[in-house]
């Protein structure tokens, strides 16, 4: 347990496109959850374009879908250094089944409690 009791979560919408920081469990979990949901709505919609015979809507889903993938990395990297690992073991996610195993392990992973060198504990932070 945090001291206090505090288990305030780090705002979802903070930091992400910033590959430093640290980002608890929680807000992890959030944001995947909402990236998993704007991810299918856009490409849901893309389909259904392309069914219409309209391809326009595959370019315009893959470029709104880059910056996602991108805060993904940078939410997954913040994840990583939270419990005291640099930021690049985010690559173990491009390796075959291995990094899906990763990925969800990620989500497990207490954060380290206090200060690490990636910095301030994200949970101290926001607590009132």
């Amino acid at each position: 347990s945090r001291p206090g009791g505090a288990h305030v979560s780090k705002p979802v919408f903070e930091g992400l496109l910033t590959f430093s920081g640290r980002r608890n469990r929680q807000s992890y979990f959030l944001y995947l959850l909402l990236a998993g949901v704007v991810l299918a709505a856009i490409w849901g919609l893309a389909f259904a374009f392309a069914l219409g015979g309209g391809w326009a809507g595959i370019v315009i889903a893959l470029m709104v879908s880059l910056p996602v993938f991108l805060s993904t990395w940078a939410v997954g990297g913040q994840r990583c250094r939270d419990f005291g690992w640099t930021g690049w073991a985010m690559l173990i996610t491009l390796i075959p089944y291995v990094g899906w195993i990763f990925a969800i392990a990620i989500l497990f992973i207490p954060g380290n409690q206090g200060g690490n060198r990636y910095g301030v504990d994200p949970i101290a932070l926001s607590a009132p």
